[in-house]
C-alpha cells in the first residue's frame, strides 16, 4: 500500500509538471515573425484597393459611417459611459482588460444601473486578462448581466491557454459602437500625464459598421 502511495504521488508530481511546462511554454512563445510580405497590387485610393481589403480580410469595407476619433481616457471614458447609460435595448461588452478600480466601478454601476432597468446586458471578459473583484462580478450577476469567461482554463485546452480575446468592444441598442485599444482600468484614466497613466485611441462609430462589431462580439460568444 505505502509503495503504491509513493507510485501515485511520483504520478501526480509528473503531472503538476507538465502542466507547468505548457503553461509556461504558451507564455513565453514571444510573436511570430512574418517575414513575406502581399504586393500591393492597387494605390490605397483605388476602388478595387477597398475591394481587396474586404474581400481579403472580411467583413467586407460598408460606407455610410460616421466615425469620432477619442484620445486617451479623458475623451474616451465618458463617451462610453454616455453611450451605456443612454441604452434603450441592449449593451454588448467585450474587452479584454477590466480590473478593480476607479474606472472598474464607474463601468460597473454604470452597466448594474441599466441592467435593472430592463436593458439586456451581455459582459465577455478574457479569462486572463480581466480581473474584477468577486463582489463586484456577483453585483453585476445579481442585477441580471449574462457574463461570460472567454477560454477559461481546462486540462484538455492546455495547449491553448494563451489564445486570448483582446478585443475592446462596445455595442449599444445596436447602433452605437466603439472600438480601440483601450482597457477598462485607472492605467487609462487621464490624459497621458505621466507614465503611470497611459496614452490611447479608441473610436465612436455608427452606422453599418455597428452591425459588423455585432457580429464579431456573437464569434467570441458562441
Amino acid at each position: 500500500m505505502q509503495r503504491w502511495k509513493q507510485v501515485a504521488l511520483i504520478g501526480g508530481s509528473m503531472i503538476a509538471s507538465l502542466v507547468v511546462a505548457i503553461v509556461v511554454l504558451n507564455l513565453s512563445l514571444g510573436n511570430k515573425n512574418i517575414d513575406s510580405r502581399l504586393e500591393r497590387l492597387y494605390p490605397v485610393e483605388s476602388p478595387d484597393f477597398q475591394w481587396v481589403m474586404g474581400a481579403v480580410l472580411t467583413p467586407e469595407l460598408v460606407g455610410g459611417n460616421r466615425t469620432q476619433a477619442l484620445v486617451n481616457g479623458d475623451e474616451i471614458f465618458p463617451a462610453m459611459l454616455e453611450a451605456i447609460r443612454s441604452a434603450e435595448t441592449t449593451i454588448t461588452l467585450e474587452t479584454y482588460i477590466y480590473w478593480s478600480g476607479e474606472v472598474g466601478s464607474k463601468f460597473t454601476n454604470a452597466l448594474i444601473e441599466r441592467a435593472e432597468e430592463g436593458i439586456k446586458i451581455k459582459v465577455l471578459l478574457d479569462w486572463f486578462g480581466s480581473s474584477l473583484d468577486d463582489e463586484l462580478l456577483d453585483d453585476m450577476r445579481d442585477s441580471g448581466i449574462d457574463i461570460r469567461r472567454y477560454n477559461p482554463p481546462r486540462w484538455d485546452t492546455l495547449q491553448q491557454i494563451n489564445h486570448r480575446s483582446h478585443r475592446r468592444l462596445l455595442v449599444v441598442d445596436g447602433r452605437t459602437g466603439f472600438i480601440g485599444g483601450v482597457g477598462l482600468s485607472d492605467k487609462w484614466s487621464g490624459d497621458a500625464q505621466d507614465p503611470q497613466h497611459w496614452r490611447d485611441t479608441h473610436f465612436k462609430v455608427e452606422g453599418p459598421v455597428v452591425t459588423q462589431l455585432q457580429s464579431t462580439f456573437i464569434d467570441n460568444w458562441l
